[in-house]
């Protein structure tokens, strides 16, 4: 698999950018058509479960722009050889980067948080590449997979780490460094209950533990791409401060709070860029004794 991947690569950065990304609308459709039912079905529920529509045709819809869009997301990193040396900066535009630059020049660190919208992973790489001291804590993949994806990561400056406990990564914090956290995913049985589309769920803590212990900004971070300008946009926004009394857990839940509500307003804003594939209320459904029900696929393929 490795080397198909890099054969792949190479034959993709050989290609005019027309054709690159035909190459990427044909993966994308081949991604819904052999998509497992069961994981069509999960989409298209969790759709109807946060209410982004009540209607069964148009949830089918978002679900499947969802999951095409993966075609270009993996062009986009299989050009990372083509794009490394600053060609990338034809790719996107910036909106409000002065959010990050303050961060940075405030010397504590920071922590950045992302979602599983649109290309992530080509946001980890221009992050890197713009000079960010980005770290960014990924989960590790399958055998060549892992390979593949982290030797292009490295392509584009991007340093990864594996490390899970929040004391670990507290370190690189005091050095200054930006530390990179997806928080939209299930956490499992280590997560906190705060509300999220309405619901009682189960969310990652790094991010508001990690604020509060180290008192630095939670900068949002997000990209997205913009088919009339055929360009990303990625964009910086208004960093949150974690709640800081004398009751820790008391303030990891107003600061998720907060976070969820600003990732859920996104999600809203923008729901075909979503990552709908993932089981989101899995845990959540466990520690409710799956009194938590997302409807299934109602309808027909």
């Amino acid at each position: 698999m490795y080397r198909f991947m890099k054969l792949f690569s190479a034959l993709i950065c050989a290609l005019p950018h027309s054709l690159q990304y035909a190459i990427g609308r044909v993966l994308g459709e081949l991604c819904w058509l052999f998509l497992p039912p069961k994981r069509r079905k999960l989409a298209i529920g969790q759709i109807l479960f946060c209410h982004i529509t009540d209607d069964p045709k148009e949830a089918r819809q978002i679900a499947k722009k969802s999951t095409t869009r993966f075609g270009r997301m993996i062009i986009d990193v299989l050009r990372y050889p083509e794009i490394k040396d600053g060609k990338y900066k034809e790719m996107f535009e910036w909106v409000d980067r002065e959010y990050l630059d303050d961060a940075q020049e405030g010397g504590k660190g920071a922590v950045l948080m992302a979602i599983h919208s649109s290309n992530w992973e080509l946001l980890g790489g221009i992050l890197a590449s713009e000079g960010y001291p980005l770290i960014s804590v990924a989960m590790k993949q399958n055998g060549d997979a892992d390979k593949f994806i982290n030797e292009y990561r490295a392509i584009m400056h991007q340093h990864v780490t594996y490390k899970t406990g929040v004391r670990e990564m507290i370190k690189e914090l005091h050095g200054g460094a930006m530390i990179g956290l997806i928080m939209d995913q299930d956490p499992g049985d280590k997560g906190q209950l705060v509300p999220f589309f309405g619901y009682e769920t189960l969310t990652p803590v790094g991010p508001a533990v990690m604020g509060r212990m180290r008192d630095v900004p939670i900068v949002p971070v997000t990209i997205r791409f913009d088919e009339y300008k055929e360009k990303y946009i990625v964009s910086a926004y208004k960093p949150f401060y974690a709640e800081h009394t004398d009751d820790k857990k008391r303030d990891t839940a107003v600061t998720l709070t907060q976070l969820n509500e600003w990732i859920e307003d996104y999600i809203r804003r923008y729901p075909e860029d979503w990552f709908w594939l993932h089981n989101r209320w899995k845990w959540t459904r466990r520690y409710y004794g799956g009194k938590i029900e997302v409807p299934p696929d109602p309808m027909k393929d």
